[in-house]
């Protein structure tokens, strides 16, 4: 059977046709909320960290006006019209000392503000942090050497310069006063990265400000090894977010980022997409367990359609399958639907009726064979009774009269013996003693010129078949076989195992020395077209064959010619129908 074209295949693509749709749009639902939510998240924390950077940026900006004003600033010119230590010079560097202590206090942003007077190589700085005063004092002397070492180099105007000192990272704004003077300030990385660490990202998420090519410059926020994890995955500050995975623990982040105006730096708030959806865990779970809840319902529907639908109709179609084998006993259990408990009820009544019917039509044939079989019997006692009366005429004419009392005693014992087992079967031995009479016969009747030998194996003395089977050949070898101008005629039988399977089947062997089949008669005779034919003819040779095509169609017959002369009658016999004692049968 085509498993395509069953209904158990329909069904079942049927019922996936119509559930994986609505499993997709489940699917894809719950993936779009999942994706809104994180659309969501991602704008709340974008404009947050926009907001941020522009406050930042305006903050840079307005250095860059404190710097033009602090141009101005009569104090600083004080400065620059007394290059030498002199009284006026040390007092104005305290008032500008002094404004740049308020003013320090006013940007919080800021972590150090530097004047630097060239002329008079005079260095001062305010720092937020007292304590780290000289890594500052040596932060700025460094900074000041390389930016004014080389002439050709000019001091940053408008753009924030990143730096690094002692593992910490500034940004850096220096502007020219004139006459020599310098002012700027630093500001720490951590300064600015410090209001993103108070936002509540999650567990797992944080902040940190990086350079263009994704350097990390603050840490303090954000797990190192989380950063490092997914640094190769960021793409450039055109994306509003993007999502990306931490091959190591086989995390998702959601990572904002933001560039600054004024500083090659970029501000990166990143986000456990596992925080991002904790208020959707049905969401979440869902994703995960919606292909197994339906393979748990697609499993439940085919065992319900199992119980209800496809055990039922297999059952039906086994039972016809074996009604098709000829088992015409097959019954089937009822079913609890109404349906097939209906075709099941049809089903072993029709199988009923069928067993019926086919034993009265086995029993009428048996009888039909039964007559028809004991038809064919009677048809060789008269044949071999005429063959026998005309003998003994002839004998009688010889006025042989011993020849005829003792052919006489050897046909009343042939046909006492027929008489006497007037059954559908004798063993194969009762018969080769009909056909050692009838040789008897032959032999008194050509003393000189007729012979013959019967060998058998006792282990198939026994083997039952039809009456006549075997001696209707021997008397067609005498009678068709015989030449008068032959020196003597010899007829052999034997009852010997089959050479090719002797385990299952044995032979029975009818030869003779005489002229052979004629080549056309050979023809007939092993096509077996023989068989079907009847007429006054060769009446004992169809009869046999139709006699054991009736009884056992498992007995062949062979006809052939010997190598040198006369003719030769093979009858294959199986073993399967041969029993011992009582179990004999046919």
């Amino acid at each position: 059977m085509n498993f395509k074209n069953s209904v158990k295949f329909k069904i079942v693509s049927g019922f996936i046709l119509v559930v994986a749709p609505l499993v997709f749009l489940l699917f894809y639902n719950n993936i779009y909320s999942m994706n809104v939510v994180r659309d969501q998240v991602s704008m709340n924390y974008s404009k947050m960290l926009a907001h941020y950077v522009n406050v930042t940026d305006n903050a840079l900006k307005e250095f860059d006006y404190y710097f033009y004003r602090m141009e101005s600033d009569p104090e600083i010119v004080s400065m620059q019209a007394y290059r030498s230590f002199k009284d006026d010079y040390i007092l104005a560097k305290q008032k500008v000392y002094n404004k740049l202590i308020q003013d320090l206090g006013y940007y919080s942003l800021i972590d150090t503000f530097f004047v630097y007077a060239k002329s008079n190589e005079d260095l001062f700085i305010v720092t937020q942090e007292n304590g780290h005063f000289h890594e500052r004092y040596e932060t700025v002397e460094k900074y000041l050497s390389q930016a004014l070492s080389v002439s050709s180099m000019t001091p940053n105007q408008g753009k924030w310069k990143l730096i690094e000192s002692n593992h910490s990272y500034f940004i850096v704004q220096m502007k020219d006063l004139g006459s020599d003077m310098y002012a700027g300030c630093l500001i720490d990385m951590k300064s600015l990265a410090k209001p993103l660490g108070i936002w509540d990202v999650g567990e797992g998420g944080g902040s940190v400000i990086v350079t263009g090519d994704g350097q990390p410059l603050t840490s303090q926020a954000l797990p190192t090894q989380t950063y490092a994890a997914i640094k190769s995955q960021l793409t450039p500050d055109h994306q509003v977010y993007q999502t990306v995975q931490d091959d190591t623990s086989n995390k998702k982040y959601l990572v904002v980022g933001r560039s600054s105006q004024y500083a090659s730096i970029r501000y990166l708030v990143i986000v456990a997409e596992t925080n991002i959806l904790q208020n959707l865990p049905y969401l979440q779970k869902a994703i995960y367990v919606l292909p197994l809840g339906v393979a748990l319902v697609l499993a439940l529907y085919l065992a319900f359609l199992q119980k209800i639908f496809f055990k039922p109709m297999a059952q039906l179609i086994q039972g016809m399958r074996k009604i098709g084998r000829g088992q015409f006993d097959v019954r089937l259990n009822e079913s609890h639907s109404a349906e097939f408990a209906y075709l099941i009820s049809t089903f072993n009544d029709m199988a009923k009726q069928i067993e019926h019917l086919k034993i009265s039509v086995y029993e009428e044939k048996i009888r039909v064979q039964q007559a028809e079989f004991k038809h064919l019997q009677v048809q060789i006692n008269p044949h071999f009774y005429m063959n026998c009366l005309n003998i003994i005429y002839n004998l009688a004419a010889l006025k042989d009269h011993k020849s005829v009392q003792k052919m006489s005693l050897h046909l009343a014992d042939y046909f006492r013996n027929l008489i006497r087992t007037n059954r559908t079967s004798i063993s194969l031995g009762d018969e080769l003693q009909h056909i050692c009479n009838y040789l008897e016969i032959q032999v008194m009747r050509y003393p000189d010129n007729l012979t013959f030998a019967i060998r058998i194996e006792e282990a198939y003395r026994q083997y039952p078949l039809p009456p006549l089977t075997v001696q209707p050949f021997v008397e067609n070898a005498v009678i068709h076989g015989y030449r008068m101008d032959q020196d003597r005629f010899y007829v052999e039988i034997e009852a010997l195992p089959d050479p090719d399977d002797p385990e299952h089947y044995f032979m029975v062997t009818v030869s003779d020395n005489g002229k052979g089949f004629a080549p056309e008669m050979l023809h007939e005779l092993n096509s077996g077209c023989y068989a079907e034919k009847s007429g006054e003819e060769h009446l004992g040779i169809w009869n046999v064959m139709r006699r054991l095509g009736m009884s056992s169609g498992a007995v062949k017959i062979h006809f052939a010619n010997r190598e040198h002369r006369g003719a030769e009658i093979k009858i294959r016999f199986p073993l399967q129908h041969f029993g011992h004692g009582d179990d004999v049968v046919v």
